[in-house]
């Protein structure tokens, strides 16, 4: 590239910038509705698109540190509005922005009432608008955190859905890398911040994934420097910038029993949890699972997703997809790999 041309791409970035992509980006613009609230927490329903041969449902977990929006980013990068386009019913749990009366929620509250309370909604509103028969069950996908969750409340309440997925979901937690590496009980002090701040704040969560990678925010802006003329890439970094620093925080004590059984002990891989005085244990799942992992993710590596084909009761199958922790969310492939699984 000649001086010329780095002065043009530096211009273009410029106005680009000062025209305040980050809080014009509008998230989450597929349709859809609320069908059910609980706390701070909200069920969003997708429906199949019009004319569309209508296929299993399926119930989406999401994680709790940051908004549902990146399954739904824009319009032709959102896996929900992929699936809804060729007849899948989309039933997402938005956990929502926790307030400070949220701060002494349990982890066993989130996994033993209000995830269930979802699902059982979700299924309910799919046999009443005909997409499953009397007696049907919905699938369910988790992503991240949401997933971990998704697994820990279907081993403890069986008979919600058929089978589950898990995309770029931790399960071996000693497979964890350098967030592993970090979050050590040496190292970690979570009950010194609970106490103290009452939730784990989004702001800490998000420097602390920044520091896994810190070349990537010079990598980020670099990328945007040399393609600020392609309009569909400086759109989708405009949204994932925002949706990225609209974090969400982590309410105290939840956060407090996530690190201690899933970090410090890795429990999911036994079965000596004690949840709120009740064993959990993933061997007691019987239904059909899948690993969706990531080649290049940071954050759950591929060793510590496939910790479900040891852990999990029932039978699991894994598939590796291109991309990393987030941009795997965006692959083309996903909904197609999704939808694979969903009709088998």
């Amino acid at each position: 590239m000649n001086i010329a041309e780095e002065l043009e791409r530096s211009v273009e970035l410029g106005q680009f910038l000062a025209s305040r992509p980050v809080a014009r980006a509008r998230l989450g613009a597929t349709s859809h509705r609320v069908i059910h609230r609980q706390g701070s927490s909200a069920l969003r329903y997708f429906p199949p698109a019009r004319g569309a041969t209508v296929r299993q449902p399926l119930f989406i977990s999401t994680p709790l540190i940051n908004g549902w929006a990146i399954l739904d980013l824009l319009p032709g990068r959102s896996l929900v509005g992929a699936l809804s386009a060729v007849g899948v019913p989309v039933y997402l749990l938005d956990w929502g922005v926790p307030g400070a009366s949220d701060r002494g929620l349990s982890l066993g509250a989130l996994i033993d009432q209000r995830l269930p309370r979802a699902l059982s909604r979700a299924t309910r509103h799919a046999r009443a608008e005909g997409h499953l028969e009397a007696d049907g069950l919905p699938a369910a996908l988790g992503y991240c955190v949401g997933g971990t969750f998704l697994a820990m409340s279907l081993a403890r309440h069986p008979g919600l859905v058929d089978r589950m997925a898990l995309l770029a979901t931790p399960i071996d937690f000693s497979e964890g890398g350098l967030l592993n590496t970090w979050a050590d009980p040496e190292r970690f002090p979570v009950d010194a911040l609970i106490d103290d701040l009452g939730a784990f704040p989004k702001e800490l969560m998000r420097e602390a994934f920044a520091w896994l990678r810190p070349m990537a925010q010079l990598s980020k802006w670099r990328s945007l420097h040399a393609r600020i003329h392609e309009h569909r890439f400086a759109e989708t970094w405009a949204a994932l910038e925002r949706w990225s620093t609209e974090g969400v925080d982590f309410p105290g004590e939840a956060y407090r029993a996530y690190v201690h059984g899933c970090y410090f002990d890795n429990a999911l891989m036994g079965d000596s949890w004690m949840l709120d005085g009740r064993p959990l244990q993933l061997k007691a799942a019987t239904i059909p699972a899948r690993v969706f992992a990531a080649t290049g993710d940071h954050i759950c590596p591929p060793a510590a997703a496939n910790g479900l084909l040891a852990a999990w009761g029932g039978p699991v199958e894994a598939e590796l997809l291109q991309g990393g922790h987030v941009s795997v969310c965006l692959s083309a492939a996903l909904p197609a790999r999704l939808l694979s699984w969903i009709d088998a």
